[in-house]
């Protein structure tokens, strides 16, 4: 039997060397490596800053630590999270885009996701925002991209920030515009399974340089010692010794030298890489034709100006009895699949334990999590791999 795992690995000989390179150097930790890809990574995107961590779930923690914290710049007249005030989300997201806004004090506002385009519903977005809302966290699911020149024209109305979950996104545009370089934060992932991986990793970009710093404080411990402006800082107290100086609070979320030996190359393959996911999924939507215009499956349909990256070939079956039943042909013919990230989050256990709102109906999203799977789409998929999955799930529909 073929297998079609839903990630496969995209590193190589370059990655494992640079990595062996590090070890033998003996300096392993957080140093010029890591500043080096944060550098490229900040220069690819076209952006001011990037910080990077040691996952993407750390990425949207400091993130949103730094909208809580006193020394979040707010001459802009917005305001920081403090208890009771709210962030708007999409029910469909990943679990770690929702803990650290509670985490951090505020309250999560779930709002409904198009069942087409498995994004965040706008008009949804507009009609939740009340006094308490500060702010609104887009997530660009699976390699498509919310539609950010309508998000920012509602952001802008409500002078409200905008923390981009990209996780899922890499180098997915969204009218010519990288997705997470578009409003005030963005956050990355390069785990295993993502665009590119750094083994573990993550990353936060910012055009604002106050933000940015505020970042690399809350990254490691609060201190001083990785800060672009650590002199001027740290010239305000002389009567401390610098090397443990610490001016805010903070975690240890830091990544290491290891991670961005990968990083710096596997950077140079993701253009690469994202158009081999494209290609794929226009295969799989050419040969699976006949069963998207019959309606009994459909793929995800890009946003308005959105070039997807295409993060698995996620699908919404015609009703739930078929989406279980293709799910488990699909596994029993060795063909990983998953659901549609976490579904209605509101539907999940923990939420029976977390402060949270719900704004209008979640009827896009239920209907998400009951309808809809995907399969993955890694760049290096074999071209047997691909016409495997179509000829399985053709069999399931013919049979």
């Amino acid at each position: 039997m073929i297998k079609v795992p839903l990630n496969a690995s995209t590193f190589g000989d370059e990655e494992i060397n640079s990595a062996i390179d590090v070890l033998k150097s003996g300096f392993v930790t957080m140093g010029e490596r890591c500043f080096k890809f944060e550098e490229q990574f900040a220069e690819y995107l076209g952006v001011k800053n990037a910080v990077f961590v040691n996952s993407g779930s750390s990425a949207n923690l400091i993130a949103f630590f730094a909208l809580a914290n006193h020394a979040l710049p707010t001459s802009n007249g917005r305001r920081q999270i403090t208890p009771g005030l709210e962030v708007i989300v999409p029910a469909v997201t990943w679990s770690t885009t929702i803990w650290p806004i509670v985490q951090a004090g505020g309250v999560p506002v779930l709002v409904d996701s198009d069942p087409e385009t498995l994004q965040m519903d706008l008009n949804a977005v507009e009609n939740a925002i009340t006094e308490k809302t500060v702010g609104i966290c887009p997530v660009h699911v699976l390699g498509n991209a919310v539609e950010m020149s309508k998000l920012q024209s509602i952001a802008n109305k409500h002078n409200l920030w905008i923390m981009e979950d990209t996780c899922e996104a890499l180098g997915t545009k969204s009218h010519g515009k990288f997705a997470g370089t578009i409003g005030d934060m963005g956050t990355y992932s390069f785990f295993f399974s993502h665009h590119i991986t750094t083994i573990e990793g993550g990353m936060v970009v910012t055009n604002d340089d106050e933000i940015a710093e505020l970042l690399r404080c809350l990254r490691a411990h609060g201190w001083t010692r990785h800060l672009k402006n650590r002199a001027a800082v740290e010239a305000k107290h002389p009567e401390i010794d610098p090397r443990f100086m610490f001016v805010n609070t903070g975690f240890n979320v830091r990544p290491t030298e290891i991670n961005a030996a990968f990083g710096e190359h596997q950077l140079k393959k993701l253009a690469g890489f994202n158009e081999t996911r494209r290609e794929i999924a226009s295969a799989w939507h050419e040969s699976l034709a006949s069963l998207i215009s019959s309606g009994d499956v459909a793929p995800m349909k890009p946003t308005n100006g959105t070039e997807c990256t295409w993060f698995g070939y996620p699908i919404l079956c015609k009703d739930n009895e078929t989406r279980n039943g293709l799910q488990s042909h699909l596994e029993s013919k060795g063909i990983e699949t998953r659901p549609v990230i976490c579904g209605n989050l509101a539907r999940q256990p923990a939420f029976k334990h977390i402060p949270h709102r719900i704004a209008g109906s979640l009827n896009g999203a239920d209907q998400i999590m009951d309808r809809g799977l995907f399969w993955g789409s890694p760049p290096l998929m074999p071209k047997a791999e691909v016409e495997h999955v179509t000829n399985t799930v053709m069999e399931f529909f013919n049979q």
